[in-house]
C-alpha cells in the first residue's frame, strides 16, 4: 500500500479537500512541464469534488483531461462518466474540447474504442483520481476478473459484474505509472473492504493501487 497513512476527513469536508488535492498535484506537475493531465473517475463520490475543483484557479488551458474507465453507452447517457465530467467540470470552466480526451462509449467496435484510446494518452498520466466500490473494485478493474493482471494493454473493453456490464477501462500499468494518485472513499458501507485494502488484501483490486494516496470521510473510516 502507500507509504503515507490515509487522510480521514470529515463526510462534510471531503470533496474540497480532494479537490484541493487535485489541484495542489496539477500545480505541481505545471511547475515542470507545459501541460499537465488529469484522469478522472466517475461514481457519486467523486462528482461532488469536480464541482469544487472548477471553483478554484488554476491554468485550466494547460491542463487535458482524461477518463479512468467509461460505460459503453453514449456520452449522454446517464450512466455516462463523461457526462457526469461535462456537467461538474468541462461545462462550469468551459474548457475547449481540445483539452477533453473522452472514451468513445457510443463504438460498437468496443476493442476498437480501446485500442484508439490506448493510443491517445499520454506516456505518463500526471494526476489520477480513483474511487472504489464496495466490492474493492477500483477503475472497472474487478476482483477476480482476468483484466486485473493485464501487463501489456493500457487500456481494455470487458464485461463486469455491474451494469451496464460492458466497460472500457485503464488498466493497471497505467494507474501505477501515474505520478500522483488518489483513492478517495466514502461511506460506512465501504469501512470494511476498505480496511482489507489498507491491510494489503491483494484479491481487492484498489488494494493494489500501492502508488495511491487514500482520502476518506469519516464514515468509511470508522471513526
Amino acid at each position: 500500500m502507500s507509504a503515507q497513512p490515509p487522510q480521514v476527513v470529515p463526510t462534510e469536508g471531503l470533496a474540497h479537500q480532494a479537490a484541493e488535492w487535485m489541484a495542489k498535484s496539477l500545480q505541481a506537475a505545471l511547475a515542470t512541464k507545459p501541460r499537465a493531465s488529469l484522469a478522472l473517475s466517475g461514481g457519486g463520490t467523486p462528482g461532488p469534488a469536480y464541482r469544487e475543483l472548477s471553483r478554484l484557479t488554476l491554468p485550466w488551458e494547460r491542463v487535458d483531461l482524461y477518463f479512468v474507465d467509461e460505460r459503453f453507452v453514449p456520452p449522454d447517457h446517464p450512466d455516462s462518466n463523461y457526462h457526469m465530467v461535462e456537467e461538474t467540470l468541462v461545462g462550469p470552466l468551459r474548457l475547449s474540447p481540445s483539452q477533453v480526451f473522452r472514451m468513445e462509449g457510443e463504438r460498437e467496435d468496443r476493442d476498437a474504442a480501446a485500442r484508439d484510446y490506448e493510443s491517445r494518452l499520454p506516456a505518463t498520466l500526471d494526476v489520477v483520481l480513483l474511487g472504489m466500490g464496495e466490492d474493492g473494485h477500483t477503475a472497472s478493474l474487478f476482483p477476480g476478473h482476468p483484466a486485473l493482471e493485464e501487463k501489456g494493454r493500457r487500456v481494455l473493453s470487458l464485461v463486469g459484474p455491474k451494469p451496464p456490464p460492458w466497460r472500457m477501462t485503464l488498466t493497471m500499468p497505467v494507474l501505477l505509472s501515474a505520478s500522483a494518485v488518489l483513492m478517495l472513499v466514502a461511506g460506512g458501507g465501504k469501512r470494511d473492504v476498505a480496511k482489507r485494502a489498507l491491510a494489503g488484501d491483494l484479491a481487492l483490486p484498489a488494494a493494489r493501487v500501492s502508488n495511491a494516496q487514500w482520502m476518506m470521510d469519516t464514515a468509511a473510516a470508522g471513526r
